[in-house]
């Protein structure tokens, strides 16, 4: 049996430590052994540690280091860890976990989330982010076998940055959505049986552009519908008052039962400026749910699986989502809702991505023999 050690900075509840959970929990348990080593003390709250050792069995160690102590000790710590503990490969996520990560002799494996060059100077700014960016790529041509989550990213990367980087396609756990009852579900979150829900998930931030969102939905013509934004931002002012308290729009905070509102909607919105390979858009198809999505790569990559199950519209373009909204609502839900299942089961699941991740391990592994 082959150890396999995952190096991340904490195990906040976000989009990569869900896919950190799936690989672990879909890893064939005869071939490897795995345990987590975060780099910094868990967050006070909206922590999944707990979830990584009660329910998927892992153990879970932290070096409890600021970034600062992290520069002076983080390398010598983790390379005692490695000898200690036996290990044999190491899979690391995360521009900290990965810049350690290149300097240290063992085989290696990192996952890449994004485009640096997008997510990292809308995130931290243009200078900032530029130079974070140049530096996470530096990084990752050191590891033996890094990955992006998506072709259209390393699609990206090959044509903009003549770096060329194999991807392996996130995925999302079906066993979280399949049983979700939609009738349920709204008694539970007071959502009215006979309305037509949309979702839109994430960050009210400039770049998942709510405010896009917001603008079109209240030019539609669609009777007794509404629109509930899961999560919270910087931009929650700016959305609150653009909807002026419109009684048919609603926004939660962040939340813990996003999975419950999936179930409970219709319709995904996601007008993000940029992704990888997104989650909500993953965990909304495996509730069944159409989608509506701007026409950035990754989405587009989705899109081209199975075209029935969205719409796509031009990238910060008002009246065209306005108008994909409208024609969604006249499609066969059945037919699109059953495309969006269909290409989470056949290509896009937890387990499907954790295989591909193994045959990336037995490749690294076999070769260092």
């Amino acid at each position: 049996m082959k150890k396999i050690l995952y190096i991340v900075s904490n195990l906040q509840r976000c989009g990569p430590t869900n896919q950190l959970s799936y690989i672990i929990k879909y890893l064939d348990k005869i071939k490897f052994e795995s345990m987590v080593l975060t780099l910094s003390p868990e967050p006070k709250e909206n922590s999944m540690k707990s979830y990584f050792t009660d329910t998927l069995g892992i153990r879970v160690e932290t070096l409890g280091l600021s970034r600062i102590k992290g520069l002076l000790f983080a390398k010598q710590s983790i390379k005692k860890f490695i000898k200690e503990n036996n290990i044999d490969l190491v899979h690391s996520q995360g521009l900290r976990a990965d810049g350690l990560m290149s300097t240290i002799n063992i085989p290696r494996v990192a996952t890449l989330r994004n485009y640096p060059y997008y997510d990292y100077t809308m995130t931290y700014g243009k200078i900032k982010g530029y130079l974070m960016a140049k530096l996470h790529l530096k990084y990752l041509k050191k590891i033996d076998e890094p990955r992006v989550v998506s072709k259209s990213i390393s699609k990206m990367l090959k044509e903009l940055n003549n770096y060329d980087i194999d991807f392996v396609r996130n995925g999302t756990d079906i066993q979280r959505f399949g049983n979700l009852d939609k009738d349920t579900l709204r008694k539970k979150l007071g959502i009215n049986n006979d309305k037509t829900v949309f979702v839109s998930v994430g960050h009210l931030s400039d770049r998942k552009d709510p405010v896009t969102v917001i603008k079109a939905f209240k030019r539609t013509k669609i009777e007794n519908s509404e629109l509930i934004f899961l999560g919270d931002g910087h931009l929650n002012t700016q959305c609150n008052n653009i909807s002026k308290n419109d009684q048919n729009i609603r926004f939660t905070g962040n939340i813990n039962n996003v999975e419950e509102y999936l179930g409970a909607s219709d319709y995904l919105i996601s007008a993000s400026l940029a992704e990888g390979l997104p989650n909500t858009v993953l965990e909304a198809m495996a509730c069944g749910l159409p989608c509506i999505l701007s026409n950035i790569p990754p989405h587009e990559e989705i899109y081209v699986i199975n075209k029935n199950s969205s719409l796509l519209f031009e990238i910060k373009n008002i009246n065209d989502l306005t108008d994909k909204i409208n024609e969604i609502t006249t499609r066969d839900y059945e037919s699109m809702s059953k495309a969006a299942k269909e290409i989470i089961y056949a290509n896009l699941s937890a387990k499907i991505m954790s295989n591909n991740y193994q045959k990336v391990y037995n490749k690294l592994l076999k070769d260092n023999i």
